[in-house]
């Protein structure tokens, strides 16, 4: 599947950018070749501390008529593709001092493509328990801290519940997707001056609300600070 355009100074070529992102934005769009696509929660397994390879792994709804496209798509060898988008935002052409200008809409993505496998029902219940193992690191302190406090035996009872377990491995299925491409593309005004870029910078924090484009332009120092 080819990537979608990307001028050479929209591309982020760094590992370390693109893993904070992936680790940031782990939430994206499966498609198969046959343009059916499912939004799904992802988990990465680098194969070192600064590659771009690895495994990607994701689960879905075993009704989920997609399924059928991506087993065919496994037995074919062929490939699929993921696409992480991260944010986005409108840049107004009245943001900058020199003008005249153009309004244009900043954004944020990874496409990652590769080879995929299905996981049997021991796997997918174990890739769900690391996915939400990762995704509660993530939440606040304050709400990590209340689920300690939950009794025991109510955490007890849930962990042991062979019961749910069996019938949630039985009603999804885990997919492995080898990262074969991987290709980021983030549209964060680098075509423009450094006073064009505080223009935008400044313009998107007054409008904006917080964790998106203005702080990726941060974090890629595209702006002094």
């Amino acid at each position: 599947m080819v990537p979608t355009y990307t001028p050479a100074h929209f591309s982020l070529t760094d590992p370390r950018l693109i893993r904070q992102f992936l680790q940031q934005h782990y939430f994206g769009l499966l498609l198969t070749a046959d343009l059916q696509l499912s939004a799904l929660p992802l988990w990465f397994d680098w194969d070192s501390p600064s590659a771009l390879t690895g495994t990607l792994y994701c689960h879905l709804a075993r009704q989920n008529p997609q399924l059928a496209a991506l087993e065919q798509a496994m037995q074919q060898g062929d490939s699929v593709k993921v696409v992480v988008q991260g944010p986005h935002a409108y840049v107004a052409a009245e943001c900058y001092r020199e003008q005249p200008q153009v309004a244009t809409w900043n954004y944020s993505l990874v496409e990652i493509s590769g080879s995929l496998r299905l996981l049997d029902q021991s796997a997918t219940l174990a890739l769900v328990r690391k996915q939400q193992a990762a995704a509660s690191r993530a939440l606040p302190q304050a709400v990590q801290d209340s689920f300690v406090d939950r009794p025991v035996a109510v955490q007890a009872e849930r962990s042991n519940n062979r019961s749910y377990e069996k019938q949630l491995s039985a009603a999804i299925v885990g997919l492995a997707i080898n990262i074969e491409t991987l290709h980021a593309k983030m549209k964060l005004s680098q075509n423009k001056k450094q006073a064009a870029r505080e223009d935008v910078l400044q313009f998107l924090q007054q409008t904006e609300q917080p964790q998106t484009v203005w702080q990726l332009m941060l974090a890629q120092g595209l702006i002094a600070v």
